[in-house]
């Protein structure tokens, strides 16, 4: 047998060459990168599956003891077989790209739950609409109203009955916030849960930066408010 000193022994010792190192090294990045992607989404997500677990309970149309309308029970069977769906759904996600599909499962409940609520007010059903600017927790837009962020230029948004109420009367809305570094940033400006999956990679990959990367990241989100068109993502 060949010693450590044996030529022989020595070539067929594995070698690792400068390219194979990088390249697993790269992989290993990309995996890390996909893997903060779906912590990010998952997070979000299941912050909204959530919030719709109390909405579709809120309902309580499985504890009257009057017959709900035909319709209203239909659009209540709906939105609690989404809302289990998106539940299962999330549960077994593995990437961000399997969040992304319950954002539209949860969007379908919220539009069953907004229909039940119409019924029970004597309306007529909602249209099938953009999430509310300020908040998709809030279910489907009702409405398009003028709006402009400070000291920006007003445009027309898609928003709930209760923040047009809100505008109408002079106030302004409650924003759902998302953190980016060390601040909260209002959700529309990433314009989808997409958006804010991206904002968080990205605030991962600036973390080897320091301390001031990331709060340069944190700026230029809140930056984005008077910057270019208004700083938000057209629908």
């Amino acid at each position: 047998m060949g010693t450590a000193a044996d030529p022989v022994a020595v070539t067929r010792a594995p070698c690792e060459t400068p390219s194979m190192f990088g390249g697993r090294r790269r992989r290993r990045e990309r995996e890390l990168a996909a893997k903060d992607r779906w912590r990010t989404a998952r997070k979000l997500m299941d912050e909204d599956v959530t919030v719709l677990g109390e909405q579709v309970s809120g309902l309580h149309l499985d504890t009257r003891a009057d017959d709900p309308d035909e319709v209203a029970h239909d659009h209540y069977r709906r939105a609690l077989d989404s809302y289990d769906q998106a539940t299962q759904l999330l549960a077994a996600s593995e990437t961000a790209e399997d969040v992304v599909v319950v954002e539209q499962v949860v969007a379908d409940a919220r539009y069953h739950c907004a229909a039940v609520l119409a019924v029970q007010a004597g309306e007529p059903l909602p249209e099938r609409r953009e999430p509310c600017f300020f908040n998709p927790q809030h279910g489907p837009s009702m409405r398009d109203v003028e709006w402009a962020p400070p000291g920006g230029t007003p445009r027309s948004i898609g928003v709930c009955a209760a923040d047009a109420r809100k505008l109408s009367a002079g106030d302004e809305p409650l924003v759902r916030m998302v953190r980016v570094g060390d601040r909260w940033v209002p959700w529309h400006q990433a314009g989808s849960i997409t958006g804010a999956i991206d904002a968080g990679a990205q605030l991962a990959r600036s973390s080897s930066h320091g301390v001031h990367g990331q709060q340069n990241l944190a700026q230029a989100y809140l930056n984005q408010t008077t910057n270019g068109m208004d700083g938000f993502h057209r629908r």
